[in-house]
């Protein structure tokens, strides 16, 4: 078994149709169970985010930069 890997994606949000509420130059890596790793460097934000259904990620997003716009 190999222990020095771990399998991960990045999904860029250019044309914001996966998550409407972020930036379009936000990005997300996806890992393996639903660990995400949310990066918005116009807000100066990283957030690790885990065991997260798809669908409330971008509910999690609004919720996220209106509490760094307040």
């Amino acid at each position: 078994m190999k222990t020095d890997y771990g399998f991960m994606n990045y999904d860029l949000n250019t044309d914001r149709k996966r998550y409407p509420a972020s930036p379009s130059t936000a990005f997300v890596h996806t890992g393996a169970g639903s660990n995400l790793i949310y990066v918005a460097p116009e807000h100066d934000i990283v957030a690790v985010v885990r065991w997260i259904q798809g669908s409330a990620m971008n509910g999690f997003i609004e919720k996220l930069l209106g509490a760094v716009r307040e």
